[in-house]
C-alpha cells in the first residue's frame, strides 16, 4: 500500500504543480491585458473628443454651405469660400467616421477578437497608427474653417471691415499653429521612445487558443455529427 500511496501522492502533486503554473502564466497575462487596456482606454477618449469636436466643425461648415452668397462678390472669392468650407466639412467629416469606425471595431477586436491577448494587441497598435492620420484630418479641418471664415467676411461685409476682422483673425492663426507646435513639443511622447504595455516575453504564452474553442466546439460538431 505504501507505494500505492506514494504514487498517488506523486500524482497528485505533479498535478497541483501544473495548476500553479498555469494559474500563474494566466495571472501574469491578466495583469499585461489590464496594462493594454489602459491604453485601449486611452485611445478611445482621445477619438471620442475628436469626433465630439470634428462634428461641431461640421456642423457650423454645412451651415455655411447652406446659407446663400452675396451676388456682388467676384466669382473668384465665391469659389475660394465654398472650397475651403467643403474642405473643412470633408475632413471633419472623416475625423467623425474615423474615430466612430476606431471605437466600434478596435474596442470589438480587443474583446472579442479570436487570437486573445494578439488580437487586443493588434487593436492597441492599430488605434495608435490611426490616430496620427486622424488628427491631422481635424487640424487641416480647422484650418480650412478658418480661411472659410476669412473669405466669408470679404463676401458679407465691406472691405474696410473685412480687412480689419481679417488681420485679428490671422493673428489668432498664428496663435493656434504656434500654441500646436508648442504643445505637441513639449508633451507628445516619440513612437521611437514610446512605451507599451504589451510585454514581449510572453509572446509565446499568447499563442494558447480558447479552451472552450478547442475543446467543447469540436465536441459539440461531433454529437451534431452522429445525431444527424
Amino acid at each position: 500500500q505504501a507505494p500505492s500511496c506514494s504514487v498517488a501522492c506523486l500524482r497528485h502533486t505533479s498535478a497541483m504543480l501544473q495548476l500553479y503554473k498555469n494559474e500563474a502564466v494566466t495571472n501574469v497575462a491578466r495583469r499585461q491585458i489590464n496594462i493594454r487596456e489602459m491604453e485601449l482606454h486611452w485611445y478611445s477618449n482621445n477619438y471620442s473628443q475628436l469626433a465630439a469636436q470634428g462634428a461641431m466643425f461640421a456642423g457650423f461648415a454645412f451651415t455655411q454651405l447652406t446659407t446663400p452668397l452675396n451676388g456682388k462678390a467676384s466669382a473668384a472669392l465665391q469659389y475660394t469660400y465654398m472650397l475651403c468650407t467643403a474642405f473643412a466639412l470633408g475632413f471633419q467629416l472623416c475625423v467623425c467616421l474615423s474615430s466612430t469606425f476606431c471605437c466600434i471595431f478596435g474596442r470589438g477586436l480587443a474583446l472579442r477578437g479570436p487570437h486573445g491577448a494578439r488580437s487586443v494587441h493588434v487593436a492597441v497598435d492599430n488605434l495608435r497608427k490611426e490616430q496620427k492620420l486622424v488628427f491631422t484630418q481635424f487640424l487641416l479641418g480647422g484650418l480650412c474653417y478658418l480661411f472659410s471664415q476669412m473669405s466669408q467676411l470679404f463676401i458679407f461685409r465691406k472691405p474696410v471691415t473685412a480687412i480689419i476682422i481679417s488681420v485679428v483673425l490671422a493673428v489668432f492663426f498664428f496663435m493656434i499653429v504656434y500654441n500646436t507646435i508648442e504643445i505637441t513639443a513639449k508633451l507628445q511622447v516619440s513612437e521611437t521612445v514610446a512605451i507599451t504595455g504589451q510585454i514581449k516575453a510572453l509572446g509565446p504564452y499568447e499563442r494558447i487558443k480558447d479552451l472552450d474553442q478547442e475543446i467543447y466546439a469540436p465536441l459539440d460538431r461531433s454529437m451534431y455529427a452522429t445525431t444527424g
